[in-house]
Order: C-alpha cells, then structure tokens, then sequence
C-alpha cells in the first residue's frame, strides 16, 4: 500500500498529539535547516525504507520534557537524545504498520543534519509540522524495492 503525505501527516500528529500531547500545526516545507538533528529508523521487509524525524535543536528539550513529565531544564543530553530516538521509533513503527507487511524496525539513530532538505533524494515523501515555535519535519525514504527480479531502485 502506497503511504501519501496525508497518511505521514495523521501519523506523525497521532504519535506527537494523541501520545505526547503536543499540537502540531503543517507549516511550509520552505524552512531554515540549520541547527537541526535527525532521529532514523529503518524498516527492514518487503521494502527497505528509512524514516528520519527532522527537529530544531531548540525543540529537542521541550519534546523531552514532555514525553517524560520533567521539569524545563533538568534532562540530560542523552534523556534528550532518547525521546527524541523513541519518537522516531514510534512514528517509524505506526509507517511499518501501515505497510500491512511482515517487517522489522530497526534501532534508532541520531546525529546532526544541518542543511538536511538540500540533500533529500528524488521522490522522497516529507511533510513539516510547527510545534512549540519550531520546526519539526518527517521523511520517509524508499532504499530497496524488492519486486519479482528483486531491483534495486534507489540508494540514498
């Protein structure tokens, strides 16, 4: 089953509204890319793809916060880190569902990705969100298709 924009958008607002109570609001894609972090998950079956959540390095402590009931200030970089890569594997989970197909997840990622939407391949399925005055985007990214003669389409 193809997953649209409209599908990412309810996916990710579902993950980031319903579970962590913060409201999400689409914003242009058009935004400023700097100072900005990526948590991936891969999905391993049928398809090979990548899910790559897109966040401010503002918006990070107040995601945290959020998802574990602190106080401002008091997480740690690697608490920060951890909500963030636990929500990339919740949405990354809820995209592996909605395929319909036997899949595996794999563990999250984390690094820097400044500069990150200049480098998307073609045919890459995206959509942005605002929440708490920054940007936050999702990336769902197709690597290997698997048909009858088993192709490869595209490597990123």
């Amino acid at each position: 089953m193809q997953l649209e924009e409209e599908h990412l958008q309810q996916i990710t607002i579902d993950v980031c509204q319903s579970m962590l109570g913060m409201e999400l609001n689409p914003i242009s894609p058009d935004i400023d890319t700097t100072n900005q972090l990526v948590a991936a998950v891969e999905i391993h079956g049928t398809r090979h793809s990548i899910v790559e959540i897109f966040a401010h390095i503002n918006l990070m402590p107040s995601l945290a916060e959020v998802m574990f009931a602190s106080n401002p200030g008091s997480l740690s970089e690697a608490e920060i880190r951890d909500a963030f890569c636990e929500i990339a594997n919740m949405i990354g989970g809820n995209v592996k569902g909605w395929y319909g197909e036997e899949s595996n997840l794999s563990r999250p990622s984390f690094d820097r990705a400044d500069d990150w939407r200049n480098h998307l391949p073609q045919g890459s399925l995206y959509t942005t969100f605002e929440c708490c005055g920054y940007p936050l985007s999702v990336v769902l990214r197709d690597l290997i298709c698997h048909s009858e003669s088993t192709k490869q389409i595209a490597v990123a």
